[in-house]
């Protein structure tokens, strides 16, 4: 049962959620965040189902009532799935319309489920937010599941309750990428960036396979510090015309980046020898002001920021601190 996992696996997420059924003190919004973890959404299924059930602790998990819940056929729960496509209007104008009318079930309460909520445009999460500040009623319920809560508004982060669950370990995402044929590298960057597993993913994607190689580049001209704007300028942008293209591109370039700079931070050697020699080079350019300078990019790109222009600034502070 999930509520045995959850004892097991993240006593503290467990018995934070048991005292507030207890004392009958469910907040109204909840952050469930950390890396990856397949547990929160399981958790987020049985917080709805404990709500609904109405007692001082967690629900059943097995009468038909629950069942209904976790099986997406309760009329008044609705499961966004936010890690297969990304959250959009339609999807919230949606609850918007259901949670307007009469509720259909008799314990007259509902809630909303919004798994990875950082898969939606700034326009989207806004409507949320307004949403959140004018709730159909007391019985309204949100739940919010992100693998990355520094990447959310500030705004959404300040009205929920954050429940942090603890980091995964991606080993078992590994041997899936390793199954499917990847190489080692490749699964052990995807795993890592996308902190999950897409068996429809393509060896030859074009976005990550060009941000990979633009990220090895940039890391082998830190020293070249003429180059590197050049580089971005002449190269990097005009990889891909279309701009969807280009910032899927991006993306996967800061991932990418982020991740290679804090296995250089904790020293961290993995079983692929060009990856190590990276990682070298990494730790001899100060790699936590380097970090500093990438984080900072990721963030501005959060708030729709010019993707080439970021660049720009980008490599000025790489030639003027580094």
């Amino acid at each position: 049962m999930v509520k045995e996992e959850l004892k097991n696996s993240e006593p503290i997420v467990y018995q934070t959620l048991l005292n507030a059924l207890k004392n009958r003190k469910v907040a109204h919004s909840y952050l469930f965040s950390g890396e990856y973890n397949p547990l929160k959404i399981e958790t987020a299924y049985l917080l709805a189902q404990s709500i609904i059930e109405g007692k001082d602790d967690y629900a059943c998990e097995e009468c038909r009532t629950c069942k209904r819940i976790r099986n997406n056929e309760y009329f008044d729960v609705i499961f966004v799935d936010g890690y297969k496509n990304s959250i959009k209007k339609d999807d919230i104008e949606n609850i918007l319309d259901e949670f307007s009318r009469t509720s259909l079930e008799s314990s007259g309460k509902k809630i909303y489920i919004l798994a990875n909520i950082n898969n939606a445009s700034a326009k989207v999460l806004n409507m949320i937010l307004k949403f959140m500040e004018e709730p159909s009623s007391e019985n309204t319920f949100g739940i919010f599941i992100t693998d990355r809560k520094e990447d959310l508004l500030p705004t959404i982060v300040s009205r929920c309750q954050n429940i942090p669950f603890m980091t995964r370990d991606f080993s078992f995402l590994i041997d899936r990428y390793l199954e499917g044929g990847f190489d080692y590298i490749d699964a052990y960057l995807l795993s890592n960036t996308l902190h999950s597993y897409d068996e429809g993913f393509d060896l030859n994607d074009p976005y990550y396979l060009g941000a990979k190689e633009y990220v090895y580049k940039t890391i082998e001209n830190l020293d070249n510090k003429e180059y590197l704007p050049v580089m971005f300028y002449r190269e990097f942008y005009t990889l891909f015309k279309d701009r969807d293209e280009f910032k899927k591109c991006v993306d996967y370039y800061m991932a990418i980046m982020i991740k290679m700079i804090e296995d250089a931070l904790e020293e961290k050697k993995v079983e692929d020898g060009e990856y190590n020699s990276y990682l070298d080079i990494i730790g001899r350019h100060d790699p936590i002001r380097l970090l500093e300078i990438f984080e900072k990019a990721n963030d501005r790109i959060l708030y729709n920021a010019e993707r080439k222009l970021l660049f720009d600034a980008v490599s000025y502070e790489i030639i003027s601190y580094i």
